[in-house]
């Protein structure tokens, strides 16, 4: 069976649920905008006995039923000086992909040409979606 090559330490964080995503800023092809790539643990999220006005963002609500959800958005940098919070409708999602298994996530990334040993807590790379 293949694993991803996502860091150990990082990937069961995500696994333990230390966190419910890991994440990488990726080289934007704009100097107008910032791009991020992360992978959710969709299976830690738990859609049915939320606390009280918990939501979700629309992607991962699209993403239920899934083990994993593998989502590339960008962010305008002007945004991201401006304000004190960032939500999903400021971003624009390049790909949004659902998967079951760590090969598939491995399998998707590799086709992206994704760095996976550049995956971290989302805290350390700047991720700006909480």
């Amino acid at each position: 069976m293949i694993k991803v090559n996502v860091p150990k330490k990082v990937w069961w964080g995500l696994e333990a649920k230390s966190y419910t995503e890991i994440a990488q800023e990726l080289p934007s092809p704009d100097n107008s905008l910032r791009r991020w790539i992360a992978i959710y643990a969709i299976y830690h999220l738990n859609f049915n006995n939320r606390l009280p006005g918990r939501r979700y963002y629309s992607f991962l609500e699209k993403a239920r039923g899934s083990k994993y959800l593998v989502v590339e958005f960008t962010i305008e940098k002007i945004l991201l000086e401006t304000r004190d919070s960032i939500g999903a409708n400021d971003t624009t999602i390049t790909y949004s992909q659902t998967m079951d298994s760590e090969e598939e996530i491995n399998d998707f990334l590799t086709s992206k040409g994704v760095d996976q040993q550049l995956f971290t807590p989302p805290w350390t790379c700047d991720y700006p979606l909480d």
